[in-house]
């Protein structure tokens, strides 16, 4: 079947993206207006001539975060499986994930999780859970200063590369004495 004449998808997506706040975010990235840890509120404020969404800062931040990577260089980011906890960030190789080369930032990378954190999960459930493990994803995000507090924004913003399965300590549970 012949194509319709008319726009084609990459000039339609092209168009909403310069009609979208997405470089003017890039813009501020790079100008130090806005950080990649900011909050969809603080894009929600600064950009609201465009009426934009909390799903829609989210989105375009994401696209902006992307840009600015190839700027000023990308970092991997190890996040907590509930996207709350930055563990810690290596330099970007830009290798693919399988690359044999890739092994030794994915061990430092495994090297920068809090060794206690699987038992803190198993402290922290409600009730008993057979779960053996836990993910700790690792996301591409654009060099920065990443502090602990910042997972759900790397989380939110970053582009998921992998994940990490941690260990978690089964807990064995004393039977109750006999009277």
């Amino acid at each position: 079947m012949p194509k319709p004449k008319g726009q084609d998808s990459f000039t339609r997506m092209q168009r909403a993206i310069q009609s979208s706040p997405i470089p003017e975010m890039i813009a501020d990235l790079a100008a130090g207006n806005i950080t990649p840890v900011s909050s969809t509120g603080e894009l929600r404020m600064r950009y609201r001539k465009d009426h934009i969404s909390e799903a829609d800062a989210t989105t375009c931040m994401t696209h902006a975060c992307r840009a600015h990577a190839l700027a000023v260089g990308s970092v991997l980011v190890v996040t907590d499986h509930a996207g709350t906890i930055c563990f810690g960030v290596v330099p970007d190789p830009g290798l693919e994930k399988d690359d044999p080369k890739m092994a030794p930032v994915f061990r430092t990378l495994g090297k920068l999780i809090d060794t206690d954190h699987s038992v803190t999960i198993v402290a922290a459930r409600a009730e008993p859970d057979s779960r053996r493990s836990v993910e700790c994803p690792i996301f591409v995000m654009p060099a920065f200063e990443y502090r602990r507090t910042h997972g759900r924004f790397v989380e939110a913003y970053g582009s998921y590369l992998t994940s990490f399965q941690l260990a978690v300590p089964q807990l064995h549970v004393q039977p109750a004495p006999v009277d």
